[in-house]
């Protein structure tokens, strides 16, 4: 089993790891694919192959929100390209590992609740009136002040 950290805010179509299953073939025969065939992180990574070195290669497809999710495991199975046929009877030509990705907390900055907030004064108001408001939270704590 494999286990990575991974900051959240980690861009989008970024390498999270390599893993690279052994495999005492050469040439053709040591050819790998491999594929996330469980997990809770289906569909926030990726797995691909490095055709130079035969790894797999793990890459984020979704944003990561520490504060949604602290981490993700999946299972992963690398497997022969193209077995033999003759030898499928031999088989399987495949085995499985288990990847744990942590995602670390980032300190995020606050974020302002409306990207917009309009409002009118009349050119009479006296000075220190209050003409409206405007609210922010900070995303990684729901009572943390926010000035």
């Amino acid at each position: 089993s494999y286990q990575y950290n991974v900051p959240e805010s980690l861009p989008v179509a970024s390498v999270v790891a390599r893993i690279k299953a052994a495999d005492a073939d050469i040439g053709a025969n040591a050819e790998m694919e491999y594929k996330i065939v469980d997990g809770d992180g289906l569909g926030i990574f990726k797995i691909s192959v490095d055709k130079d070195t035969q790894e797999g290669i793990i890459t984020i497809q979704k944003e990561l929100d520490f504060e949604a999710k602290t981490s993700y495991t999946l299972r992963i199975e690398a497997a022969n390209k193209d077995a033999d046929p003759r030898f499928l009877s031999l088989g399987p030509f495949s085995d499985t590992t288990t990847v744990k990705i942590i995602v670390e907390d980032v300190d995020e900055p606050p974020v302002f609740s409306s990207p917009l907030y309009p409002m009118e004064v009349s050119e009479a108001t006296q000075v220190g009136n209050i003409i409206g408001t405007v609210a922010a939270h900070d995303p990684d704590s729901s009572n943390s002040p926010v000035r």
